[in-house]
């Protein structure tokens, strides 16, 4: 996995309108994305940090590669398959790490919903 030693889009990002933590150390590692929105859903910013293993970290860095790279909307990252991602990937790689490989997403998922719900909050501000 190429993404293991050349993370894509690792590192804290400044302006970042949520951080959202997931993950366990203990459970194949800990994830926090920093996410900033732009008009109209679009995605301004986007960027990861963690700690873990070999699949947890590859996945993340896949997926968030995948969102920058194809530009795409908080809609379409809610929409990302999770099957689709561990086939990417490769299930005979993953092996029984299913859930390390989808924390990544799971994690951007929820940081998606965050920034939405608080935009709600606070009237589409």
């Amino acid at each position: 996995m190429d993404h293991v030693g050349n993370p894509r889009h690792k590192g804290v990002l400044d302006g970042a309108q949520v951080i959202m933590p997931g993950g366990s150390p203990e459970c194949g590692g800990s994830v926090r994305i920093y996410l900033k929105g732009g008009e109209g859903g679009s995605i301004e910013g986007l960027s990861w940090i963690g700690e873990g293993d070999t699949i947890s970290m590859g996945s993340t860095s896949i997926v968030v590669e995948r969102v920058v790279s194809e530009d795409l909307t908080m809609d379409e990252v809610l929409e990302l398959d999770y099957k689709n991602l561990l086939d990417e990937i490769g299930r005979e790689v993953i092996g029984n790490r299913t859930r390390n490989a989808t924390m990544g997403l799971s994690i951007l998922k929820n940081a998606v919903q965050k920034y939405r719900r608080d935009r709600r909050s606070a009237g589409g501000k």
